[in-house]
């Protein structure tokens, strides 16, 4: 049977208790913590239970919601005047391309995940929110790749999927197998 929630929680703490968590080891300490897309609103609930337990553990957690990121960048960008005066013509498609194309642009989303992972913080760990968020701009196998060998310290990206033997993974439990073979995988078995 699926493990909990909680059970998948209590087996990322130990993995990120584990010295080599912390001590920057050979592959980048990052961790998909994957749960079933309609659990999506519980996992949202549980986390700050989540971080309370860890910074008890002596660790500090940085909880970072993609939402917020991608909303800073929308904001940066100065556009969104003049998409609200489009939106009423423009169809969800041509919005998306807009929005595809904010996030790309330059590689910002990576740049704004990299400045908050990228220097060595002792016992600090982020947590990746929102994720879902991301669908249909972006895929989180990209950042994984952008961000290989800048990732200092653990970040856990919550990730709605399922997971497909034991390196692959299909986001939001529709899209193609993609194979994440640097980063942690936990949950999401069936």
């Amino acid at each position: 049977s699926m493990p909990s929630l909680d059970e998948t929680f209590e087996e990322l703490a130990l993995r990120l208790k584990e010295p080599a968590a912390l001590a920057a080891a050979r592959t980048d300490p990052f961790y998909y913590f994957v749960y079933a897309p309609e659990q999506a609103l519980a996992v949202k609930a549980k986390i700050p239970a989540w971080e309370a337990k860890l910074r008890l553990a002596g660790l500090q957690v940085e909880t970072v919601s993609f939402a917020d990121l991608i909303w800073k960048l929308v904001d940066e960008s100065g556009r969104w005047e003049s998409w609200l005066e489009a939106e009423a013509e423009a169809d969800p498609e041509q919005i998306n391309e807009a929005m595809r194309d904010v996030i790309a642009s330059g590689d910002a989303l990576t740049r704004k995940l990299a400045a908050l992972v990228d220097r060595d913080r002792p016992d600090t760990v982020v947590f990746l929110t929102d994720v879902e968020l991301l669908h249909p701009y972006y895929r989180v196998r990209t950042f994984e790749s952008n961000l290989h060998d800048r990732v200092k310290i653990p970040v856990v990206a919550f990730y709605p999927g399922r997971r497909i033997g034991q390196y692959g993974l299909s986001f939001l439990g529709f899209y193609p197998e993609a194979g994440h073979y640097r980063a942690t995988i936990v949950g999401g078995q069936p």
